[in-house]
């Protein structure tokens, strides 16, 4: 596994990624470690996801994400508004290998992660989950920003530290240790 990671059996014979704290920036989305949360702009709409475990079951072709979601609508990015949306879900992608090369859909397939009116696409990481900037190439607007934080009351999505990314087609692949997003001791402006 990539970046110093490792896998665990489970009792049931399932695989389970043990957590790496490494964020993965790609032309057309971010990879977030398990237990961080990247944030989410579109307009003034804002959203907050973490996810919580993924694995992959060892005897059926398929990968599976915990995930909560946060949407604040109303422009304040305050995610302590009672008018908040919560949400939690589990996302999935069961395939079907044919030869080694020609992966196919195969059974249940939930590969959104749904904040109010957004959906975006995910996809499994072997020690996080990948958001892409949009559901669809011809849509965009969207941002993301990933964070250290670990609980939903420590988001800020005014904090000048955040480094917000759009999709950029040209931009080469970067692997940045969670601990480096920002410096410790750099306070908020």
């Amino acid at each position: 596994m990539a970046a110093g990671g490792e896998t665990v059996t489970t009792s049931q014979g399932d695989s389970k990624a043990v957590m790496v704290e490494q964020v993965h920036i790609a032309p057309n989305g971010v990879g977030m470690p398990l237990g961080r949360i990247v944030l989410i702009r579109r307009g003034s709409e804002y959203c907050a996801v973490k996810f919580k475990e993924t694995w992959t079951k060892k005897f059926e072709s398929a990968r599976f994400t915990n995930y909560e979601s946060y949407y604040q609508g109303d422009g304040t990015g305050d995610f302590s508004n009672k008018n908040v949306q919560f949400t939690k879900d589990t996302l999935e992608d069961r395939y079907s290998v044919f030869g080694r090369l020609f992966p196919l859909p195969f059974g249940h397939r939930n590969l959104y992660i749904k904040f109010g009116a957004i959906k975006l696409l995910w996809s499994y990481w072997s020690y996080g989950s990948t958001v892409y900037f949009s559901e669809s190439p011809d849509r965009g607007g969207v941002e993301l920003a990933p964070t250290k934080w670990t609980d939903i009351s420590q988001v800020d999505v005014f904090d000048k530290r955040l480094k917000w990314y759009r999709y950029d087609g040209n931009r080469k692949d970067m692997y940045i240790p969670i601990d480096q997003l920002w410096e410790d001791g750099e306070v908020q402006k």
